[in-house]
């Protein structure tokens, strides 16, 4: 006992001695000390003078980059034109006109807000309006403004300009007391009227109008006629176009029968009064020596003319009709030779036929200064059926050559032996050898107290004053030389070469056939694609499900 009595306390003793000491018990109630509190940052020094003055200097030269940006930006006023065709891209004939204007142009724009013309005539005009600070612009809507709208019509509801009057303007363009009226067909040109694309003519009507408020000349274009030549009143056959483009331009333009009859006796003395060019398009029939003597008597006393005269079979073909206006092209130093052009320089020449539809190249001259500034974009003068012209060397008149063919062209003279068996055309010794000179501009000597002398241009082609020269794209460099030689006759500025603007698709025609293939896909075809597709994605999900059922499940 007393041995285990000795070792009870003994193995209780080690036990203490593993056992943990006893947590003191925690007073929950007890107070915390509080925490020191922490030291506040000592406060940093004042802001020294020098630090304040680079500040003050840092804002003021801040604003006055700003300042100098805006003037900067204001004298180089730049605009970005990302449009297809570049629609509101001025062209070359465009700003010349607006930094020749002299006195402020208004334009009142007609049309509603809403009107898809409206915000392109807005984009237009903000581009007229970075080349000139004399343009006045004013926009009215009628829906809108309506006592804006009325007082605009009452001013010139008496006014007739051009066979137009007020109710007819989306566009009054005025000047003092010179108004021009812009119709909406004139924005817009329909291709055709079975075609639902249109072109866009914004920039060609709103200049021609602003040219024409701005010019007080207006001179007059006189036709000849009763000799067979092509009438103001024909359409691409005919003068029509030209006819248009010329009154556009500010010209009056009147036709001049023939001298045929005792009636004409009181007008055949003066048959060109107050014409300031005379145009003798494409004749087909003679002159008589009458006509002639007039012509050039017209000529002579300081008036001007344009002779666009190919060659023509007489009634027998067997030889070249003389047009009897050889003293008018005499008086300019030139000779209208009988001879038929061929040009056989694949460059110049079109693909089909002989070679007797070509392209001339132009020589430096005024008239010619327009096709030679676009011979880069490939635009020139077109000719069919030409015959060559020279210079006699007689007279005063100081000619210069228009439009040359290449070395490899010539005039054939012995025409109608060929044309009896026509093939690829041979030059004989008997031809005129290239190069050969299809247009000419003559000046003769001015006349006491006028500012220059008497102008003719010849030109060896009927082809060139066609209506289908202004109707077509591809000929558009012939219209442009007919149109400055026009200009250069009459001592005027060359008239506008604005290029067309990409057409664009103006509407959807329906037919019923496009109506039924329309009303079958969307109710039938559209329906049944929608629930083919649903019943394919139901169909590959229930796949999916049971492939990955079987897969989880072992027994499967």
């Amino acid at each position: 006992m007393s041995d285990e009595r000795q070792g009870k306390p003994k193995k209780g003793k080690k036990a203490r001695d593993r056992a943990p000491a006893p947590k003191a018990p925690v007073d929950k109630t007890a107070a915390v000390a509080p925490e020191a509190p922490p030291r506040e940052a000592p406060a940093p020094p004042g802001t020294s003078a020098g630090t304040k003055a680079s500040a003050l200097v840092g804002l003021v030269a801040a604003m006055v980059l700003a300042v100098l940006v805006n003037v900067f930006a204001a004298r180089h006023y730049e605009r970005w034109d990302f449009t297809k065709g570049g629609l509101y891209t001025l062209s070359p004939a465009t700003v010349q006109t607006l930094k020749n204007l002299g006195e402020p142009v208004r334009l009142d724009v007609l049309l509603p807000a809403g009107s898809p013309l409206t915000l392109s005539i807005r984009h237009l005009l903000e581009a007229y309006r970075s080349e000139t600070t004399r343009l006045d612009v004013h926009f009215t809507d009628p829906d809108t403004h309506p006592a804006e709208f009325l007082a605009v019509q009452r001013k010139y509801a008496e006014r007739v300009i051009d066979g137009r009057t007020i109710d007819d303007a989306a566009v009054v363009i005025a000047r003092g007391d010179r108004a021009h009226f812009v119709a909406s067909r004139d924005l817009v040109e329909v291709e055709d009227e079975n075609d639902t694309r249109a072109r866009p003519r914004l920039e060609q009507a709103l200049t021609a109008g602003i040219r024409a408020v701005n010019s007080t000349d207006r001179p007059k274009a006189c036709f000849t006629m009763g000799h067979g030549e092509k009438t103001i009143e024909e359409g691409a056959s005919g003068l029509g176009p030209l006819r248009d483009r010329l009154a556009k331009n500010g010209f009056e333009i009147e036709s001049i029968p023939p001298l045929r009859t005792e009636d004409d006796k009181e007008r055949a003395r003066a048959p060109f009064e107050g014409c300031r060019v005379v145009v003798v398009a494409g004749p087909s029939e003679r002159f008589s020596n009458e006509e002639a003597t007039r012509l050039r008597a017209f000529v002579e006393g300081g008036g001007n003319a344009l002779i666009a005269a190919g060659p023509v079979p007489d009634d027998s073909d067997q030889r070249y009709l003389d047009l009897g206006l050889g003293p008018v092209i005499a008086l300019a130093g030139l000779e209208l030779r009988h001879d038929f052009v061929f040009e056989t320089d694949p460059r110049l020449r079109a693909a089909r036929g002989f070679g007797e539809t070509f392209m001339p190249t132009p020589r430096a001259h005024p008239i010619t200064e327009s096709l030679l500034r676009s011979e880069d974009a490939e635009i020139g003068a077109v000719m069919t059926v030409a015959s060559s012209i020279a210079p006699t060397g007689a007279g005063a008149a100081a000619v210069v050559p228009l439009l040359v063919t290449s070395e490899d062209a010539f005039g054939m003279v012995d025409f109608f032996a060929w044309a009896k068996d026509p093939r690829a055309p041979e030059e004989t010794a008997a031809d005129h050898k290239g190069p050969l000179t299809v247009a000419f501009a003559s000046e003769l000597p001015k006349r006491p107290g006028a500012e220059r002398g008497p102008r003719v241009v010849v030109v060896g082609s009927a082809s060139v004053v066609i209506g289908d020269n202004w109707q077509r794209d591809d000929l558009r460099g012939t219209a442009i030389f007919v149109e400055s030689a026009i200009a250069w006759l009459a001592a005027i500025p060359v008239p506008l070469d604005i290029p067309n603007k990409p057409s664009f698709t103006a509407g959807l025609r329906l037919t019923e056939d496009t109506m039924g293939s329309i009303f079958r896909y969307v109710v039938a075809f559209i329906p049944l694609a929608s629930v083919l597709t649903g019943a394919a994605i139901y169909l590959r999900r229930r796949s999916t499900e049971r492939r990955g059922t079987r897969k989880k499940d072992p027994a499967a």
